[in-house]
């Protein structure tokens, strides 16, 4: 991944030069840009033992006055008994819409750092005790539906899929995490 930044970085450092900068703060303070705040709850479940139990998330953001996109940065948690995740992620929201006045339809993908501890999986219907730590850094994608009540209070349903795979110290593959969730946000 430091590669890939390292590249991207060094290929597009010429071309940022050549273009006048927009402040994200300074455009704040004018009224272009907007800063989001999303709290919500909902239900997960980690593949591996493929039980249901309580994702929360919240995030803080950055989008246009026109709200066709928006970047943000993810915390969520999710804790079956047996596996704990706590997430760490950079996300990217676009819209459907161009003209999002009321309901939306929007996607998003992001990268993300999970740290989990492991109490116990279901192997063959049984439980087996492992407890084990590790981390790592996994995708994930999603698809969202917002309803904005005023124009600075939403509300929204969003469904995500992360890509947890097998990390890095552990001699099993957690498989995915989904996680449904309701949300309430809002802009400043």
């Amino acid at each position: 991944m430091k590669k890939v930044l390292f590249v991207f970085a060094l290929v597009y450092s010429s071309a940022v030069s050549a273009q006048m900068w927009n402040n994200p703060f300074v455009g704040i303070c004018r009224g272009e840009y907007r800063v989001v705040t999303n709290f919500g709850a909902g239900s997960g479940q980690q593949q591996i033992n493929h039980d249901d139990d309580t994702f929360v998330q919240a995030s803080i953001g950055i989008t246009p006055t026109v709200g066709v996109w928006q970047v943000e940065l993810r915390y969520s948690n999710f804790d079956d008994g047996s596996v704990s995740v706590d997430q760490y992620g950079l996300n990217f929201k676009v819209d459907f819409t161009f003209n999002c006045d009321v309901q939306c339809l929007y996607w998003m993908a992001g990268w993300n750092y999970g740290d989990f501890d492991v109490d116990k999986v279901k192997r063959g219907g049984e439980f087996v005790f492992v407890d084990e730590r590790g981390d790592d850094n996994y995708w994930n994608a999603g698809v969202g539906y917002r309803y904005n009540w005023t124009d600075s209070l939403d509300t929204s349903i969003e469904y995500n899929y992360y890509d947890v795979g097998k990390p890095v110290s552990y001699d099993f593959d957690l498989g995915h995490l989904r996680s449904l969730t309701l949300n309430i946000g809002y802009r400043f």
